[in-house]
This record gives structure tokens, C-alpha cells and sequence, in this order.
């Protein structure tokens, strides 16, 4: 199978600065979603970019039973009707790509059409997010694109669609954009109103990518998806039919009372050109100084706090000894990121989103931020109570964050609670809950203090001291802070 990877994103045009005109900030997660996605998509291209890119919008001609598929060579549109001419795309679309596709579909058995459209300005589902998306390839540039339009299938054909994807042969490598938003039903206040059909549709949806499996959406009653008033269940099956694994969820939310669902899969099983036919080395018969230039390449991915972090996790888990200080230092050339003294909380979750371990220290213990590290990150992989000590064969399937805590402050009169931008800490009789900022499901501050108390054991909020802090959490995949 040619596909190097498939991503599910939105396509509301508020997203794009030039649009939104910070409005945008109101769907804070979502763009943090987009953030991170291309982030992973950036370090993926960078190594094994793609040749040319399918794109399913649900904003392309709709055709009655079947697949729309754009033959204009040259299609460019904008944002012009939401008042950004300047924001817009130049693609290319070659006659040889449009032939492998209509190929394909024909053995496939799939119905389609061709049309000819070289003025996608009325397509948004597809100009929003390759604005983002163009972010992640070397200069900004595009590969080739298919542009289609999936609206007149049905489910059973959009899997059907996803089959052909997953079957398709050749030397060029390709990647999926599926574009859709999910219910536009979730507030009454929306576009549409509120139908209890959207929340049970979008969190199925959620489900599906979760699980890599369409079952959840497949199993909702008759007329939901008509109830929800959605236009991304069709690019969403397919999607799932060409990955059949699990996607990781990068984000949801349903700000203007349209879901708006960010999610990736990679073909993991598909090597870069580079690395076709390279045997992999035993460490145990590998002098030390080459493992400890193979573990620092291991973690060159990302900012050096978790890049440090998932060195110490994987020393600790393979029986090897721990980095040394010039090993560590070494991570970055700055220097100064070892230094000072502060508290910190190591991270570690699936690919799909679960929580793996996660310990830390709100206030420092350890001589150095380094040393910090090192410490809660062989607390989050070995001594979370919540969990089991971690296996060195999951280390490949996590991906690690560290947050960086700024020092706590006690709240007054006139400060402010955000559990998006503040964490907090609440203590009373000699104990105390801590919880992070910005974690999904915890969008009100009477939640956030809710089960900031309950971990530290107090049943009663009135009369605890509650203080507040901010972080600045670093990813895997990015070279900087996230927030």
C-alpha cells in the first residue's frame, strides 16, 4: 500500500488567521490540533515526502452516486468570500495521476464522474486545510493533488473508496486528506440548531478514529447522521477503510456548535526510501560510545526536554545505564535550558491518546532541570500507581510530553481561574491535588478544582488554600513549546 499517511482535518475558514482575525481564538483546541498534527506531518515529510496527495471535501460538486473528481489541471481558488482573496492555493493536478485514479476506481467497481473546475474558490472543504497542511512539506510546497468530491456516495461506497486506496499499487506514494466537519447540530445557538443526534454522532465518530474501526459509526441508529447535519462521515469512512489501524486524535471541540475533529494516521510499516533493507543493530554487542551516539540520533525528534526524557525511559526500560551528563548536554545547544531549578511533570500516553504515566513535581526536589527530568520520567514509566510498570516493547507506541512549571502562586482577590490556560493546586489539613492545565474534558474551573481535590483526598472545597501556575509544555514531534 502506497500511503505514507492520512489525516482527518476541518475546514471552518475562522480557522485561518487571515479569516478569523482572531476569532480564530475561539477554537483554541482546534488550532492546537491543526498545530501538532502538522508538526507530526513536518518530521514525516521531511524524511519520506510524499508524491502526490488524495483529497476528499465535501464542499467539490456533489454527483448522484458516485465519486466528483476534478480534471482541471491547473485548479487555484481562495478565500475571497470570507474576505481573504490572499489566502488561497495553486495546485497541480497532472492527467497522469487523474489516470492511475480513474484506473483504480474502474477495477474498483466505484462509480465516479469527471468535471472540469479550475475555480475552487467555492470549495473551502479543500483551501482551509491545505493552508495548514502546506505548512508541513520542505518550502511550503504541495505535492500533485486529486481533488474529489465525496458527497455522493454512500457509506457502503465511501468504504468501498477506502478499500481502493488501500489496495492501490505502484511506485508513487501517496498521502489521504480527508476533509469534514462533524455535526453542525450541537448547540442551539449553532448554524442548525441542536439535535441530540450531533453529541451521539461526533463522539461515535471520535470512537471510530480511536479504534481504527467504522463500526461505531456503522452501528448508529438509522437518521442520526441526518440528525447530526454532518459533512465528514463519508471522508471519515474512508479514511478508516484505508488505514485500518487506529488513528491518534489530536483534538475535538464544537466552539460555534460544529464539531471540529483533528486526527493521523501514519503508515508505520512503510519505510522511508532510506531506510529500505538496513538491519537493525543489537545493541547488547554495540560499543558504549556507538550506543550512545544511536540513542541521541534515537531522540533527536522534538524539543530536548522530551527528547531527554524518552532517552532515560528507554536506558531504564532496555537495562542499560543511564545517559551521561555530557550525553544530556549535548541534547541542545543551549545550554541554559539545563539550568535553574524548577518543577516538572513527565508525560507518557498512547498513540491513540490514553494516559500511559504521568508523575512530576510541582516545586523542584533536584539540583538542576535535567536532573528533574531524569527523575520524574523514570517515576512516570515505572511508579504511577495507576498503572503497571512500562514493557521496552511499548516505548515505540507512546509519544512523551514534559511540562515545565512556573512557580505557584497563591490565589487572591481579582485573580483569575482558566483551566485551559491555569493549573491549580488545592490544599487543605496537610493534603493536596495538583492538576495540569489544558487537559481534555476539563473545561470548567468547578471541574478542574473538583478533581484537583479529589486526588489529593479533600472531600470539602470550603476553607482550602487553592493556588494557581502556568506551564510550558514540550512535545516530541515540535522543536519548541506548545503553549
Amino acid at each position: 500500500m502506497p500511503f505514507i499517511w492520512a489525516a482527518l482535518m476541518p475546514h471552518p475558514p475562522v480557522l485561518v488567521a487571515e479569516v478569523g482575525k482572531g476569532r480564530e481564538r475561539e477554537a483554541g483546541p482546534s488550532l492546537e490540533g491543526a498545530k501538532r498534527l502538522c508538526a507530526r506531518l513536518a518530521e514525516v515529510n521531511a524524511q519520506n515526502p510524499p508524491e502526490a496527495l488524495f483529497i476528499l471535501s465535501p464542499h467539490a460538486p456533489h454527483v448522484s452516486d458516485g465519486l466528483f473528481i476534478n480534471k482541471a489541471e491547473n485548479p487555484r481558488g481562495s478565500l475571497a468570500r470570507f474576505g481573504a482573496p490572499a489566502a488561497g492555493v495553486d495546485l497541480q493536478s497532472p492527467p497522469a495521476l487523474l489516470e492511475e485514479i480513474s484506473e483504480a476506481l474502474r477495477a474498483g467497481g466505484l462509480p465516479f464522474s469527471l468535471g472540469m473546475m479550475p475555480d475552487i474558490t467555492q470549495d473551502h472543504g479543500t483551501i482551509v486545510p491545505l493552508r495548514f497542511i502546506a505548512r508541513s512539506f520542505p518550502g511550503g510546497k504541495l505535492p500533485p493533488v486529486i481533488l474529489t468530491g465525496p458527497s455522493g456516495l454512500t457509506p457502503d461506497q465511501a468504504l468501498t473508496l477506502g478499500d481502493i486506496l488501500h489496495k492501490l499499487s505502484g511506485k508513487r506514494r501517496w498521502a489521504l486528506l480527508a476533509s469534514g466537519d462533524l455535526s453542525h447540530r450541537l448547540k442551539a445557538d449553532g448554524p442548525y440548531g441542536f439535535n441530540a443526534a450531533g453529541p451521539l454522532f461526533d463522539a461515535a465518530v471520535v470512537a471510530a478514529l480511536k479504534a481504527g474501526d467504522p463500526a461505531p459509526l456503522l452501528d448508529l441508529p438509522a437518521n442520526t447522521a441526518a440528525g447530526a447535519a454532518e459533512c465528514g462521515m463519508r471522508p471519515v469512512l474512508c479514511l478508516l477503510r484505508l488505514a485500518r489501524e487506529p488513528l491518534e486524535v489530536f483534538s475535538y471541540e464544537g466552539p460555534f456548535g460544529v464539531g471540529y475533529c483533528h486526527a493521523l494516521w501514519i503508515n508505520e510499516g512503510l519505510p522511508a526510501p532510506e531506510q529500505k533493507n538496513v538491519p537493525a543493530p543489537d545493541s547488547k554487542n554495540v560499543p558504549a560510545t556507538d550506543r550512545q551516539k544511536s540513542r541521541a540520533a534515537a531522540a533527536s525528534a522534538g524539543h530536548p526536554y522530551p527528547r531527554l526524557a524518552r532517552m532515560v525511559i528507554s536506558s531504564l526500560l532496555g537495562g542499560r545505564d543511564a545517559p551521561k551528563e555530557e550525553e544530556i548536554r549535548a541534547l541542545s545547544p543551549d545550554q541554559n535550558l539545563w539550568s535553574g531549578r524548577k518543577g516538572c511533570f513527565v508525560s507518557i500516553k498512547t498513540k491513540t491518546g490514553a494516559l500511559r504515566g504521568c508523575i512530576g513535581t510541582f516545586l523542584p526536589v533536584q539540583s538542576g532541570l535535567g536532573k528533574e527530568i531524569i527523575a520524574n520520567a523514570v517515576s512516570a514509566s515505572t511508579r504511577d500507581p495507576r498503572f503497571p510498570p512500562m514493557r521496552s516493547e511499548e516505548l515505540e507506541n507512546v509519544r512523551i510530553s514534559v511540562d515545565v512549571l512556573e512557580t505557584p502562586e497563591t490565589l487572591r482577590e481579582g485573580m483569575d481561574l482558566d483551566p485551559k490556560l491555569y493549573g491549580v493546586i488545592v490544599s487543605k489539613e496537610g493534603r493536596r491535588g495538583l492538576l495540569l492545565p489544558d487537559l481534555e474534558g476539563v473545561d470548567t474551573v468547578e471541574k478542574q478544582l473538583s478533581i484537583a481535590a479529589q486526588k489529593g483526598g479533600i472531600k470539602d472545597l470550603r476553607g482550602a488554600q487553592i493556588q494557581r501556575f502556568t506551564v510550558h509544555r514540550y512535545y516530541e514531534d515540535t522543536d519548541g513549546a506548545e503553549k
